[in-house]
């Protein structure tokens, strides 16, 4: 019996352990931006009804409008064809009274999960002098359910607007009808429009924007509030599923796009079943029009998921083919499943490419370090990154929130001396995925790259025992980045870009002359009118003031991690 973690349950440290592991070429395809992300309904399950409990809405939904007196009603003849479906006995069909809420039938466990294995076929069914779409357009009722704008955006949708805002991942097709996606990326962006959203395939002419979603079941939103344009463009039925992208159809452009994305990026999926017909014609195309070799330099196709289930062992069939055939059917099953759902899988690799973004940006200032400095320098930063890690206590939605506040405080009180409690928006720590960070005036000059090293000294000095590092308690500035404890000595630590980022601080009182609990970490030189008196020595010696370390100076000067951690410690009077 299998000892893995639950997808469900895996906690952050144990996803990471993965992603270093046997999914550690995956992992780096997300930091170096290479993936799609591939989005079902199961990212939004915790905010929107799923499709068991869209069965018993429909279900009720049709029961309350059945006409006893008529022994032709069309409704009560839909619901006889939602009981053959699911292939109710004669005895079950007996036991359903239609005075009777449907939740409370007899037989409804059975009917939520018959009906949820094929829900494109049960909202297929008809009804006479009705319209075609009624039980999607009424039965669910799309527009009051999946386009509520009460429903705030989970831990999934957040953690996937955070790594479109670190530009990690640029192409997200999606079967979702509703908006959190959107809405979350428009909160870290403060309102900006940062997201290209196509429904139809008219509107993959609009600009590009940083990510393009491609709704290609629709989008309960859009037909809210354009009911004559985007109604029709809501998938959910059998028959619009089976007439999806066919080449006289309206959807054609959108499911070339999404060839076309298939066959350019790699694939992650997540919250899929992978069930629906147009989904596994679309990899299908895609594998006719190039191939994605198996083995080959990272997994084309990662599916987030408990077990591979029989839709999903369809589809990999179909795009690997020859390699499926084979011998190598297990071991092609085994490198598609990453037993992690989008919470903590999403949330692990927002850690994990964050990482991967500090050990690259290390590398680019305008300063040589040794093989030995540059790996000390690795490993202080996977510390830093797993002592994070550590700090989740199970709530991903929390978790993420933190991870959005903390990095974006970090970087504004880094580069402007102060942060913004009342702004949502999130700074990134560079807006280019890792294949694309390279060294330039930019990097030599912003700081960053001290920054990163400033970030794995603290980490390695945890991992030393000099110190516990804990994030600041607070939100006010005076918290500073971090809070630094060594023995009885607890310190405010502030991580600073450039000399106006100090003036910022002490202007707004957040630092105060005569602090003694105060570390001002420089990334870039310290200007000479704010350096100490040469006539005081380094550390605490008496003297009341915040205490003050050039990282770029020390880098210069040490040469192995021992000798730079020392000056470091006397340097900071730690």
């Amino acid at each position: 019996m299998s000892t893995a973690p639950k997808a469900a349950t895996i906690s952050i440290t144990e996803t990471l352990t993965l992603l270093d592991g046997d999914f550690n070429a995956f992992a780096n395809g997300v930091a170096d931006g290479r993936y799609a992300f591939w989005l079902g309904s199961g990212i939004s399950l915790f905010r929107f009804p799923g499709l068991k409990d869209v069965v018993v809405k429909v279900l009720e939904y049709l029961r309350g409008r059945v006409d006893p007196s008529n022994d032709n009603c069309p409704f009560k003849t839909g619901l006889d064809r939602a009981f053959n479906l699911a292939n109710l006995s004669d005895a079950e069909k007996a036991n359903i009274d239609f005075g009777v809420a449907a939740e409370d039938w007899p037989v409804v466990g059975l009917l939520r999960e018959r009906l949820s294995g094929q829900y494109a076929a049960f909202l297929n069914i008809d009804i006479d002098g009705e319209p075609l779409d009624l039980l999607v357009w009424e039965g669910v009722n799309v527009a009051a359910t999946y386009a509520d704008e009460t429903v705030a955006p989970d831990a999934e949708h957040y953690a996937i607007a955070l790594l479109i805002k670190e530009g990690l991942v640029s192409e997200l097709p999606s079967a979702n009808w509703d908006g959190l996606i959107e809405k979350a990326v428009d909160e870290l962006s403060n309102g900006n429009n940062e997201l290209k959203i196509c429904v139809r395939s008219e509107d993959l002419q609009a600009p590009a924007q940083r990510a393009t979603l491609i709704k290609f079941h629709g989008c309960a939103v859009r037909a809210r509030d354009d009911n004559p344009t985007y109604r029709e463009y809501l998938v959910g039925a059998q028959r619009q599923i089976d007439g999806w992208g066919d080449p006289d159809s309206r959807t054609r452009a959108i499911a070339q796009y999404l060839v076309n994305v298939a066959t350019t990026k790699p694939t992650l999926m997540m919250g899929f079943s992978a069930q629906d017909a147009n989904i596994r014609k679309v990899f299908g195309l895609a594998k006719a029009a190039q191939t994605w070799p198996w083995p080959g330099e990272l997994p084309a196709y990662v599916m987030a998921e408990d077990m591979i289930g029989e839709a999903q062992r369809a589809l990999l069939s179909n795009v690997y083919r020859d390699e499926f055939e084979g011998c190598n059917r297990a071991a092609i099953m085994k490198s598609a499943q990453i037993r992690a759902f989008a919470k903590p899988l999403l949330t692990s690799l927002i850690l994990w490419a964050g990482a991967a973004k500090l050990q690259r940006v290390a590398r680019l200032g305008n300063f040589d370090l040794t093989d030995e400095l540059a790996e000390w320098i690795d490993e202080g930063i996977i510390k830093l990154r797993d002592l994070i890690a550590a700090a989740d206590g199970g709530d991903h939605l929390d978790f993420v929130k933190g991870l959005i506040e903390g990095v974006s405080r970090t970087k504004r009180i880094f580069l402007a001396g102060k942060s913004d409690p009342t702004s949502l928006r999130y700074e990134p720590l560079t807006e280019v995925p890792v294949s694309r960070m390279v060294q330039g005036l930019e990097t030599e000059t912003n700081g960053l790259p001290e920054a990163a090293i400033i970030a794995a000294t603290f980490a390695k000095g945890v991992e030393a025992g000099f110190w516990s590092l804990d994030p600041p308690g607070t939100v006010d500035d005076r918290a500073g980045t971090a809070t630094l404890t060594s023995g009885t000595q607890v310190d405010r630590i502030f991580i600073l870009a450039k000399p106006e980022a100090e003036i910022a601080l002490y202007a707004s009182e957040a630092v105060l002359e005569e602090d003694e609990d105060v570390v001002l970490c420089h990334a870039r030189p310290i200007q000479e009118r704010m350096q100490r008196s040469s006539s005081r020595a380094p550390g605490r010696t008496g003297d009341v003031g915040p205490r003050q370390v050039g990282m770029v100076d020390l880098i210069a000067e040490a040469t192995t991690p021992a000798e730079l951690m020392v000056r470091f410690k006397l340097e900071a009077g730690l």
